[in-house]
């Protein structure tokens, strides 16, 4: 039997939504005032030092690198530049920060990590520019799912030599993974419970979570994102795009699968035709044996009266 509610798709209103939700992530991102603030917070509190002059782009597209594979869309792409003794001289890091909720595919994240990185990396060196001038690149998922299973708020995981583990690999790649409701260890710096604090909110932004200064800026920061008019008419619209979407796929489902069933009904009508064709060369093939008795059975009699009258010559 099908269950009638499982197509039915259950959506949040704009009021419900929390920061982790890629609508709101979103459109907090788009408002720059809003997503500087944002990243600088999240920054600061993984990176543990102050946060230098930034500049990102939300839902910024990194294309391919050929036709034959696909590109991605990056959640919140930053670059910040840090001015390393008041001169020109400047460093250059790059930080993709990227909200997940897709449980179902915790599996996939280390894999889709090492992609994003290896895009974002070639699309970062220019052609004949040495590779010591490739910025240093920190991935950061907030997730609303334990990734390992371990409860813990911080996982990173970098490159080392598996072989001499006491040797530093100065790849400048690090991946960082946010478990929203993990939790810390109690010698935890104030720093990490600050971040804890703010990865509550982000997972779930209600006002029993705003408990420090970062996370009542955030809380303000939600609070009129949710109450401007314009995106709440985008939230519906968004919705009306999405059912088009889903109808289309359900119609082209649809469609797939009549002419599965077509394809199906044809070749047991098929089966059945060639079984009947079978059965009626059977049945005529019986006939012929039977026809053929009939005529050796007369001819049996035949033989019979003959020797009856003239005997065996």
């Amino acid at each position: 039997m099908n269950n009638e509610n499982e197509n039915v798709v259950v959506r949040k209103t704009l009021e419900e939504m929390d920061v982790i939700d890629n609508f709101l992530f979103n459109e907090i991102m788009i408002r720059e005032e809003n997503g500087t603030e944002l990243c600088r917070m999240i920054l600061s509190l993984v990176m543990k030092r102050e946060i230098g002059e930034i500049r990102y782009s939300p839902q910024k597209a990194v294309p391919s690198v050929s036709e034959t594979t696909h590109g991605i869309i990056i959640d919140t792409y930053i670059t910040e530049q840090l001015s390393e003794d008041g001169t020109i001289k400047t460093t250059i890091n790059v930080y993709d920060i990227e909200p997940d909720k897709q449980r179902e595919k915790k599996e996939w994240l280390p894999k889709r990590s090492r992609y994003y990185g290896d895009l974002i990396d070639v699309k970062l060196l220019a052609s004949g520019t040495d590779y010591d001038k490739l910025p240093d690149l920190m991935t950061i998922f907030i997730l609303s799912y334990d990734p390992f299973g371990l409860n813990a708020m911080y996982y990173e995981a970098g490159s080392f030599v598996k072989t001499h583990p006491e040797l530093e690999y100065k790849d400048g790649v690090r991946r960082v993974f946010l478990y929203v409701n993990g939790e810390l260890p109690k010698d935890a710096e104030p720093e990490d419970r600050k971040l804890r604090n703010l990865l509550r909110y982000i997972g779930k932004s209600i006002s029993a979570n705003v408990t420090d200064d970062y996370t009542e800026k955030l809380d303000n920061i939600v609070r009129k994102t949710k109450a401007d008019k314009e995106v709440g008419v985008k939230l519906v619209k968004s919705w009306e795009i999405e059912k088009d979407i889903r109808d289309k796929a359900t119609a082209e489902a649809h469609r797939q699968d009549q002419i599965i069933i077509d394809a199906e009904r044809k070749r047991a009508d098929d089966a059945m035709a060639e079984a009947e064709k079978a059965r009626a060369e059977a049945n005529n093939a019986k006939d012929e044996i039977e026809k053929t008795k009939t005529e050796l059975d007369k001819i049996r009699a035949e033989n019979e009266r003959y020797r009856a009258k003239y005997g065996n010559l």
